[in-house]
């Protein structure tokens, strides 16, 4: 079985309390995750950011600060929708948006059934938000002073 690595970048846009999110279906179910994605060759992390909020939020974000890495290890995790031989690394900036006007699926959604979702922070554990090991930090995003590594988690 041969190892596959994606590194990406999301973008954590929260306002009024409220996280955006995109709702997707990989043909494993859907859920709600942070935007962003992969980071292409010749651009550099911010750059892959802006583009991919762009690309799948028609938004111009500003990235602030990064909050949040980890790793998705998936023979850790014994998932049925993921094979062993994948390995995902997540960094997650913090964001500004100055205008909000233009927010709907961009010109490359995440899949062709993506949705745009505001999730109230309050209710993010209970609603069907991956990974859930980052909820804690995203409901106490202004107690962090410096970049959280956490390490494998789901």
């Amino acid at each position: 079985m041969e190892k596959y690595f994606k590194h990406s970048i999301k973008a954590i846009i929260i306002k009024d309390g409220k996280l955006l999110t995109v709702s997707v279906d990989y043909g494993r179910g859907r859920y709600n995750k942070l935007p962003g994605g992969g980071h292409e060759w010749g651009e550099t992390i911010q750059q892959a950011l802006i583009r991919e909020c762009k690309e799948e939020l028609n938004l111009d974000i500003t990235p602030k600060r990064l909050v949040l890495a980890r790793d998705y290890i998936a023979k850790n995790h014994k998932q049925p929708y993921d094979l062993d031989c994948f390995h995902l690394s997540e960094l997650m900036f913090e964001c500004d948006v100055d205008d909000f006007s233009a927010l709907g699926n961009g010109s490359e959604p995440d899949s062709d059934v993506q949705k745009i979702q505001w999730i109230d922070l309050n209710k993010l554990a209970d609603s069907d938000f991956y990974p859930k090991a980052i909820i804690p930090y995203l409901q106490n995003l202004d107690n962090i002073k410096e970049t959280v590594v956490l390490g494998d988690v789901n």
